[in-house]
């Protein structure tokens, strides 16, 4: 009598029914909590599979094609133009085109027009991996649009310096119609440097590379690629290698204009 008596004034104190059930059962355990709100990239309309729409629906008109606002690892801004529908669009779908499967690989909602995608590293031992995106809308009665047009994504298995966190020195030394060249690439960073490639692209068409060394060495028209070897792809902050390679020349042998390493622009001494 005591007892119950004390479990109606705790009742009355604010105690909730459900717990009352299970102390009256002899399970001391909690009531459980209630169920977290569903997060805005699962909310409605924009399903996780589409809602089939009215016969008489209209799909949206398709999304521009999207193009690279910024790659950092792998994470990859988009941006695109908008898609337009009288019921008004719910969210966008990106997906990614793996050997002719569509896997999508983002949802944004509402209706925004930039975001960022994250993209798997490339495999073990593969330098790089392209990445084949477009954008589809879907509107608030779950109408999907036509796709949009693709933008090829390179995602590199290394870490990409940051502007003004690369040096590269240029020297060469030319005699008659050939040339012998070193370069001298530092990281000038807070950051290891791996797998580094260096580009540039020759001042005069008649500069060729015929063979080099401490890189693999490769060249189309005028561009040059320089990519790292097993036993110096490594190179930490305020560490420096020294490459270089043989070459021909038409009569001029200039410096190149520019040089990247990863994409991103070094400076030079």
């Amino acid at each position: 009598m005591r007892v119950m008596t004390w479990l109606a004034g705790w009742v009355a104190g604010g105690m909730t029914a459900a717990a009352l059930v299970l102390l009256a059962a002899g399970n001391a355990t909690a009531a459980p909590s209630p169920a977290p709100s569903p997060s805005p990239s699962g909310a409605l309309p924009c399903r996780t599979a589409p809602q089939t729409p009215a016969p008489s629906s209209t799909p949206p008109t398709a999304p521009g094609t999207p193009t690279v606002v910024d790659v950092t690892l792998t994470m990859v801004r988009l941006s695109w133009a908008a898609s337009s529908d009288p019921h008004g669009i719910a969210c966008y779908y990106v997906y990614e085109n793996k050997n002719g499967t569509a896997v999508r690989v983002a949802t944004f909602q509402p209706a925004v027009t930039e975001g960022t995608v994250f993209l798997p590293f490339p495999p073990y031992n593969v330098e790089s991996e392209v990445h084949h995106l477009y954008v589809v809308a879907v509107d608030s009665k779950g109408e999907m649009s036509p796709p949009s047009g693709t933008v090829a994504v390179t995602i590199y298995n290394d870490v990409r310096p940051v502007p003004g966190s690369c040096e590269v020195k240029y020297t060469s030394w030319p005699w008659g119609t050939g040339m012998s060249t070193n370069i001298r690439i530092s990281n000038t960073g807070s950051t290891p440097l791996t797998d580094w490639r260096l580009t540039f692209a020759f001042a005069d068409p008649g500069q060729r590379v015929t063979s080099g060394w401490s890189a693999a060495w490769s060249q189309t028209a005028t561009a040059v690629t320089a990519t790292s070897l097993p036993w110096n792809r490594d190179l930490a902050p305020g560490q420096s290698r020294i490459i270089g390679f043989q070459g021909t020349h038409a009569g001029a042998n200039p410096a190149p204009a520019a040089f990247l390493i990863n994409g991103i622009a070094c400076d030079q001494p």
